[in-house]
């Protein structure tokens, strides 16, 4: 965070220079320093208005702890995605137990790796499907991005 509001306060003070420069903004681009000033104030309200805001949830990891269904692809089924004590590089290993749904086993245990607070990749060739399957975060659902599938968040 503290990174963000150095860049920020940067970007601002290198704005603001140009801003209150010589005069040679005004015969050269046709700006003059209030112009300017009032260019920099947009930009800065837009670019906090765009940025989402803090909250209080979970973050890192943590953000994909819980217990998830699967309604479109095997209705009545859990998913609970439980983070291992293990890391390798930036990567936090996690595990999905799951199963109980309509056309998979009845238990299983599916090995993953979440990268951040926005990403997990999860394997799941241990019950026939893709080694290597990207989802991320969408509110407090996990989305598949090669077919668009959602796990939604069961209430705990």
């Amino acid at each position: 965070m503290k990174l963000g509001y150095f860049l920020f306060f940067s970007y601002i003070g290198q704005t603001a220079a140009l801003a209150f420069s010589a005069n040679k903004l005004q015969s050269k681009h046709g700006v003059n320093r209030r112009d300017a000033f009032i260019g920099v104030a947009a930009t800065t309200v837009a670019t906090l208005l765009s940025s989402p805001a803090p909250t209080l949830a979970a973050q890192g990891a943590e953000a994909f702890v819980g217990t998830f269904s699967d309604p479109i692809n095997h209705p009545g089924g859990t998913r609970t995605v439980r983070l291992l004590d293990q890391k390798v590089g930036d990567y936090q290993l996690a595990e999905i137990v799951g199963g109980g749904g309509v056309g998979e086993p009845k238990n299983y245990v599916l090995p993953a790796a979440v990268i951040g607070d926005r990403t997990i990749v999860i394997d799941f060739s241990p019950k026939g499907g893709p080694r290597d399957f990207v989802g991320v975060l969408d509110g407090k659902d996990i989305k598949f991005l090669k077919d668009g599938n959602k796990w939604p968040r069961l209430k705990d």
